[in-house]
């Protein structure tokens, strides 16, 4: 058998072989599908469209801390001082003095009889003066007074020696007195309660404050007005007649007079003494101890920085108070659109401004008032001034805590205070200011006794101090 039929008997095998395997595989399938299963079973293919999702293992990772800042100081707790209230007598300690029978019988007369000397404190120990050491005022083993420095002196004074006649040490002829009793006699708290009055105070705050209190009329203290400074888009320029005044005049000092002609009617109708201490900037490191500030514009807008508007916020959430006088009285104008912002920027979402009813205690405080009284906006309106009559029978003010740190007014009366007395005919004048003078003095005494004041914690500080 050659190769040619090996390779034909080969591929007849081969197609037998096939032809055996799928038969076989097909005779398989059969009985399969006919035998294997239960009747009536039936095989669904089904589509799964949705899925479960397994959520991966939860990993815990530390957050960094959080810092929140703390804004306690902008919300400030009603002041509630712990001391109690002391009313302080405005007189004068009068200091010993002995009687012309007294120095008769005690030695000659010296030549300054009739003026008590003081004393000295020398070498360190206080010594008695001429005619007290009988009062007891030497103190053991003091040195020798000398009276007044190179004066006259008493016992043991310029030019005076042991020959003089006096004693020169104190006298022991009865016994010692305390003086630091317990009791209402005398000792220290006495001495301070006589001593005290609002002069002793003049160095220390820039207001002081005290008010009868079965006659409101009746004041006593001191207060140094500071009017606030500030920059402006231009100088002020008299729109028309009448208002020749504020002609090449700051912004902040529209009416230069108004000012001084409310410190002059306190001073003549009161016994608060009222001064002009000049102007104070928002950037000033004095402008916290100033009870009662002073903001007057016309119609140039106000300029300000963040700072001084921030510094503004702070005065006035500790105890600071502003009145800010409108001399245009009008609304829509610059100087009162500026100045409200810059409120707002001071004091944020706190500036709130709320018109004042007219039963509010700053139209009681020192004369009686049933409303704001009239200024340029019902006395002197001109068209070339304001284009709108605008009549505002309200003031607007701020409270924080229940306490009035700003005062707004639409109403003019700074040329009301310093110019109508000196308008000229052909301007309507003059008019009679005297009800906008009272209604000023009524701003200053509510300020300046409004619990949580400057003037106030001033007080309440001299009140912890005198306890000790």
């Amino acid at each position: 058998m050659n190769l040619a039929e090996k390779k034909q008997q080969f591929a007849k095998f081969s197609l037998w072989a096939i032809i055996v395997s799928a038969l076989t595989h097909i005779i398989i399938g059969l009985i399969i599908l006919f035998s294997g299963g239960e009747k009536g079973e039936k095989i669904v293919s089904v589509e799964i469209k949705t899925y479960d999702i397994v959520k991966p293992p939860v990993k815990f990772e530390a957050q960094p801390p959080r810092f929140i800042k703390s804004f306690d100081l902008a919300k400030a707790v009603d002041f509630n001082p712990t001391t109690d209230v002391r009313n302080f007598q405005f007189v004068r300690a009068d200091a010993p003095t002995t009687s012309t029978a007294e120095q008769s019988t005690s030695g000659p007369v010296q030549a300054n009889a009739g003026r008590p000397s003081e004393g000295s404190v020398f070498f360190g120990a206080l010594t008695a003066a001429a005619g007290t050491s009988d009062l007891g005022w030497g103190i053991p083993g003091g040195a020798t007074s000398y009276g007044r420095s190179f004066g006259v002196g008493g016992a043991g004074g310029w030019g005076a020696g042991p020959g003089d006649g006096r004693d020169w040490g104190p006298q022991f002829a009865s016994d010692v007195e305390n003086t630091r009793s317990s009791g209402s006699g005398g000792g220290l708290s006495t001495m301070r309660e006589n001593l005290l009055s609002s002069e002793n105070f003049q160095d220390r705050f820039d207001g002081f404050i005290e008010v009868n209190p079965r006659n409101k009329k009746d004041i006593r203290g001191f207060l140094n007005i500071y009017q606030l400074e500030y920059q402006s888009t231009r100088l002020e320029k008299s729109p028309a007649t009448g208002w020749d005044v504020v002609d090449n005049q700051p912004s902040w000092n529209c009416v230069p007079q108004a000012l001084p002609s409310l410190a002059q009617y306190a001073n003549d109708s009161t016994k608060l003494q009222v001064s002009i201490r000049g102007t104070i900037r928002l950037d000033s490191k004095e402008l916290n101890t100033v009870p009662f500030l002073y903001m007057m514009g016309f119609q140039a807008a106000v300029k300000y920085t963040k700072e001084e508007a921030r510094n503004l916020g702070q005065y006035l959430l500790h105890g600071g108070f502003i009145f800010i006088d409108d001399g245009n009285a009008y609304q829509p104008g610059a100087f009162n659109i500026t100045a409200r912002q810059l409120l707002k920027d001071a004091l944020g979402y706190e500036a709130i401004f709320e018109r004042i009813p007219n039963t509010h205690p700053i139209y009681s405080a020192w004369e009686n008032f049933s409303g704001p009284p009239s200024g340029e906006d019902l006395v002197r309106y001109d068209r070339r001034v304001r284009e709108v009559k605008e009549i505002y029978p309200y003031l607007e003010a701020i409270f924080i805590n229940g306490r009035m740190v700003a005062l707004i007014s639409n109403r003019g009366y700074n040329f009301a205070w310093g110019y109508w007395k000196f308008l000229p005919s052909s301007a309507g004048g003059p008019f009679d200011n005297m009800r906008q003078l009272q209604f000023g003095l009524n701003v200053i005494v509510y300020a300046l006794t409004q619990r949580g004041g400057i003037v106030d914690q001033n007080k309440t500080k001299i009140a912890s101090e005198q306890k000790r």
